[in-house]
């Protein structure tokens, strides 16, 4: 409805009313018509333009105003997210000695690693299972020898070789002529050298503790051991504390009071900031070395040669008459 043809126009647009007095000339007349019908020209004309141009360009621009609204805030939403990212993964500088901005927070915490730059490992709050009895349905590792606790145990154990830069090995502080380099014949990219990721090495030590928990099960009623599994295990044994001192946590353990104890117990399950060792587990597999071509590696013609990793060692086992009674400094 258009409150203009519906209200009566203001006084202020009719002229005032006059006295009615005789005019004397008919030129008077004339002009006093003149003027009202002036007047209601001019205000009809003015009611005809807001009737027939307002409402007619208001039906034909607001949709379309709208929406052009709308899609005018979708581009810009979708420029700042756009240059958010761009700032958030391409001009944020990488740590030093890095050249993503992957893992920053690991990065921090963490002595050099190139999987940092390739793998993005997430870290998520789990809570430690620390029963101390295994309850109704504890978890394969804890259970007792079977080939499907083995099967378990193998998998998280089993250590890979892959490959890394020469580059990689000075960042990681070793010498690159020491270490072992991938022939060119194989096909890899120059100065490619191997390696395998030392937190699979901590578990397969921890698994060989676990079965020497387990002799019998393992390696049955043998009247005398080999003395290198012994040196084996030392080394684990060692390899699992200086990682646990080296790592050491500050995570605390709670309290509580428990049926059938008198003193406070150990709540051991707690909540910890954990790494994705499956996103882990899964990168070196996916990019470990198939073994016929690690068999087929040879010495080459000049290369470094590190001390042995077993010095004498073998004359004093020869020599020894139990596992602990030779001199361990000569090792």
């Amino acid at each position: 409805m258009n409150i203009f043809t519906t209200q009566k126009p203001p006084k202020y647009n009719s002229l005032p009313s006059l006295p009615e007095r005789e005019t004397d000339t008919d030129s008077e007349k004339t002009l006093l018509n003149t003027s009202k019908e002036g007047t209601l020209s001019s205000t009809e004309t003015e009611s005809s333009v807001y009737e027939d141009e307002y409402p007619l360009s208001r039906k034909k621009w607001g949709p379309l105003t709208a929406s052009a609204c709308i899609t005018l805030l979708n581009v810009i939403l979708l420029l700042g997210s756009s240059f958010c990212y761009y700032r958030a993964f391409y001009l944020k500088k990488p740590l030093p000695g890095y050249i993503t901005p992957l893992n920053e927070e690991l990065k921090e915490v963490s002595y050099f690693s190139p999987l940092l730059d390739v793998i993005d490992v997430p870290i998520r709050v789990e809570q430690i299972n620390g029963s101390l009895f295994p309850g109704h349905n504890p978890p394969i590792f804890r259970l007792p020898p079977s080939p499907e606790v083995d099967a378990a145990w193998d998998y998280v154990s089993e250590g890979a070789i892959f490959t890394i830069s020469a580059q990689d090995v000075i960042k990681l502080g070793k010498d690159p002529s020491q270490t072992v380099r991938v022939p060119a014949s194989f096909g890899f990219p120059p100065d490619t050298h191997l390696a395998q990721l030392d937190s699979v090495h901590q578990i397969h030590c921890l698994n060989a503790l676990r079965k020497a928990v387990f002799f019998e099960y393992y390696y049955g009623k043998k009247k005398t051991i080999d003395r290198l599994y012994w040196i084996h295990l030392s080394h684990c044994a060692g390899i699992v504390l200086q990682n646990l001192m080296c790592q050491a946590n500050l995570d605390v353990i709670t309290m509580n009071w428990v049926k059938t104890q008198k003193k406070p117990f150990p709540d051991f399950s707690i909540n910890k900031k954990c790494r994705d060792f499956g996103v882990i587990k899964k990168w070196q597999d996916e990019r470990k070395l198939n073994e016929e071509l690690l068999e087929k590696m040879v010495r080459p013609e000049s290369y470094v040669e590190g001390p042995a990793p077993i010095q004498n060692i073998m004359d004093a086992f020869e020599e020894a008459k139990t596992p602990w009674d030779f001199d361990w400094t000569t090792m």
